[in-house]
This record gives structure tokens, sequence and C-alpha cells, in this order.
């Protein structure tokens, strides 16, 4: 039966002297049954390995070790012909009384630790791309941001007309488009930095207390006018007795930002958005941004959390396809989940979550109403809302 095995097996006497080797062993190391028995099994292994063997062996034989069959430890063996293998080994004794045996068995792990080997190489391999990728998104946006910010100034300038009059109403407009397509590809050059700052782990962020209820109150005082013009209603719901969060206040700010403006462009006339916030049964704080936008299924929703990607339906409202992407990593970098749960065409809610380990016990956010009590309660699987750039 041993000889059937896959793994080598090594018997052995209290000294460690080798009684007796299965065919899987003689064919691993190289060596006749009869060549070795009665030798250390020592000779099995490499001399950096001989002291964690005989380790293992007196502590099988001083007791008080049980279950000592599951353990194991990772040992170097040494070939007949020459040359090393990595090896795991598993030792238990299999015979008490005067005449006391141990039995060791021994897996050849060489094509795991080559796997793990080239794991450790690619990760490597990943983290200087992603170092690299870094670098040239902050050399390219710095060097991209000043031409621009020349364009933009003088956009402003010649539109203001303070130099003089502009005689064609076309050329106003052409400098509007300017000055308007410039701060989109600063707002993008900016998107791009930001994401690959956070995929390298270099994005530097202010651990502050936060309180979410003001900054969703000031985001939909800055967003109403957008929401008006769509003839979208956008309103809050937001719990008085919300405490602040550990977070960073500017990517919370900009976290919300996105979800809010997004909704609102993907929600058609006549159609809500809410914003609410509310303290869990664990103690977590939740904030949540919902509509009766366009909504998406489980497909689109995965699509969208792609970078650069677009589900098809939004596409039509423009943008990148960075804003969902941007918006999870920020959440994530601030130790908080994001959820989303949507259904075509009646809408989708997005949840961040923050754990009761971010949140401050015995402070009180404020910015509620009578109303936000009432929406904070609303079970989260009955909202539904449109949120960040699809």
């Amino acid at each position: 039966m041993l000889d059937t095995a896959t793994d080598g097996v090594v018997t052995v006497d209290e000294r460690g002297r080798i009684l007796s080797l299965n065919k899987t062993a003689e064919a691993l190391f190289g060596y006749d049954q009869r060549e070795v028995t009665g030798e250390l099994f020592t000779l099995l292994f490499a001399a950096e390995s001989h002291a964690p063997a005989l380790d293992y062996l007196e502590g099988l034989k001083g007791g008080g070790v049980a279950s000592v069959m599951n353990d194991g430890r990772e040992v170097v063996g040494r070939v007949r012909q020459g040359g090393k293998i990595p090896l795991f080994m598993t030792m238990g004794q299999i015979a008490e009384g005067t005449d006391r045996r141990f039995c060791a068995v021994l897996r050849d792990i060489t094509a795991w630790k080559k796997t793990e080997g080239e794991l450790v190489e690619a990760r490597k391999a990943a983290e200087k791309a992603s170092a690299q990728k870094s670098d040239v998104l902050a050399k390219i946006s710095h060097e991209i941001r000043t031409p621009l910010n020349a364009i933009i100034g003088f956009a402003e300038v010649m539109a203001e007309e303070r130099f003089g009059p502009i005689a064609n109403e076309r050329y106003k407009e052409y400098l509007r488009d300017i000055h308007q397509s410039g701060g989109y590809v600063i707002s993008l050059v900016n998107d791009l930095l930001d994401l690959a700052k956070i995929e390298a782990g270099k994005l530097d962020l202010d651990f502050v207390s936060v309180n979410l209820n003001e900054i969703a109150l000031s985001t939909v005082s800055l967003l109403q006018p957008e929401a008006q013009r769509g003839r979208v209603v956008l309103r809050s719901g937001l719990s008085p007795k919300l405490p602040p969060v550990v977070a960073d206040q500017r990517s919370i700010r900009q976290i919300v930002i996105n979800l809010l403006s997004n909704a609102v462009k993907f929600t058609d006339a006549g159609g809500q958005v809410i914003i609410s916030t509310a303290l869990g049964d664990q103690g977590e704080a939740i904030l949540r941004v919902r509509d009766t936008g366009i909504g998406m299924d489980d497909k689109e929703i995965a699509l969208a959390l792609e970078p650069f990607r677009q589900v098809p339906t939004t596409r039509r409202a423009g943008g990148t396809g960075l804003g969902l992407p941007l918006t999870k990593a920020l959440v994530e970098a601030n130790r908080a989940a994001m959820s989303i749960t949507s259904v075509k065409k009646e809408g989708t809610l997005v949840e961040i979550t923050f754990p009761p380990q971010r949140v401050l016990a015995g402070e009180v956010g404020g910015g509620g109403s009578a109303e936000g009590r009432r929406e904070s309660r609303t079970p989260a699987h009955r909202c539904r809302s449109s949120s960040a750039k699809r």
C-alpha cells in the first residue's frame, strides 16, 4: 500500500535512524532502501534542513503535542545524484512502547514553489507597472494643466470682452465651447490621476471627523439648479442623530457630488432623486442616493464599474466612464463599502456604509428633519436610485 502512495514515506526509530523507505521515497532521493537503512534520516535533507527535521522529531518524542499529524513544515531534500528539492514534511508516531517508531510523509512541492515564485514576480511586475503608470500620469497631468489653464484663462478674458467687443456672436459661442472643453479635459486628467494614485496606494487622505449630513445638504444646494433645469425633484432625508464618521472630507464630498449629479443626469423629467442618511442596527453610518431613473441590470452594473466602460443606455449623457469606478475606489480608500441595487426603468439605489469602527460614538451630526427621520427608516430593498457616471 505504501509503495503505491504518491508521497515519499520514511519510517524511523526514536533516534532518527531510517528503518524503511517506500518506492516513491526511493525514487525521490535516488537511494535504495537497503543502502540507507540504519542511517540518520537527515541524510535525506540538505544541511539547512537538518536542525528543523531533528527538532520536529524531538517535539514528537517529548509528548504533549496533540494532533501532530496535522502539523508540518517545509524542508529541503538532498538528491543522491546532486541537487536539492523543496519538500513538505509531516511526521507522526506510529508505534509506542520501548520500540517507538515514527513516520515522515514527504511531498515534492517543486511545482507549487515554481508557481509561488511566478506569482511573486507577477505581483512585483504589477506593482512596478502601477508605479510607472502613476508617474507617467502625474507628469502628463502637469504638462497638460499648464497650457490648458492658459487656454481657459484667455477664453474667459475674450468671452468677457475685457479688451474690446467681439463683433460676431458666433465667436462668443466658440469661446464658451473652448472654455467648457478645457474644463472638461482638466476634470478628466484629475480623475485619471486620482484613480492611478488610489491603485498605487499613494492617494493622500486626511482622516478627520466628517459630518455626512452637512456634506449632503451642501451638495443638494449645489446641484439644485441642475435638477431644476432637468425638472427633477432633488430632496434630502437626513437622520438628525447621525454621528460623524472618520473619513477624508474632500474625497467624501467628491463621492456625494458624483452620486447626486449622475442620479440627476440619468433621471427623466418628473422623476425624483433622494439623498438620505441613517444609523444602522450595528452602529454603522449609511449614506443612500436613490432615484427613479433609467436603472441597470446586473450585467450593466458590472460594466459600469469598469474604467472607461459605459452602459449603452447612458451614453447619450456623455462622460468618460470613470465616474463610478473612481467613486467606488474613493469609497474603499475611506474604509467604507459601496453597494448598488438597480431595476431597469425603475431606478437604482447606491449605499455607502461606514463600519462601526469608523463612526464616532457619542457625537451627533445634526442636519436632519422630520422628513429625514421618515426617509432614514425606509428599507433599503424598497429604495431605487441612479447614481454615478455609468
